[in-house]
């Protein structure tokens, strides 16, 4: 199974070696593919569509897991959930985020397939069961 983490910002999220031991085939953006950074929410959410658009089309993952409320990370929920590659958001974030984040969070929510929590062989048997419909 090939799972694509988003929201890892400059280091690797500390699930993806854990996935890896289960079996998880754990892929990235490449790096010239997410936008640049940019001051305006919106044009960062656009350029992130695009990309995630041009990345699936080319290299559809099983399934996506986001570790962020970042607007790459609502990027990659509008575009998976659109051509229906399964999306889990990990739930330990739900607590740490204010302002627009927040709102990225309630729509990453209410978009992703469901929440899962921060054990790897939770995420992977739930994404397996999600890619498997």
């Amino acid at each position: 199974m090939k799972i694509l983490i988003i929201g890892e910002d400059d280091r690797p999220h500390d699930l993806a070696e854990a996935l890896e031991t289960e079996g998880v085939d754990v892929v990235r953006p490449p790096k010239d593919s997410p936008p640049e950074a940019a001051t305006d929410e919106v044009a960062q959410i656009a350029r992130g569509l695009i990309a995630f658009e041009k990345l699936f089309a080319d290299e559809a993952p099983d399934a996506v897991l986001l570790v962020s409320t970042s607007n790459l990370a609502l990027a990659a929920v509008l575009v998976a959930t659109k051509i229906r590659i399964p999306v889990a958001a990990l739930g330990t974030w739900a607590q740490d985020q204010a302002g627009l984040s927040e709102l990225n969070r309630r729509l990453i929510v209410q978009l992703a397939d469901g929440t899962v929590a921060d054990d790897p062989a939770t995420i992977t048997a739930s994404l397996r069961d999600r890619a498997a419909v």
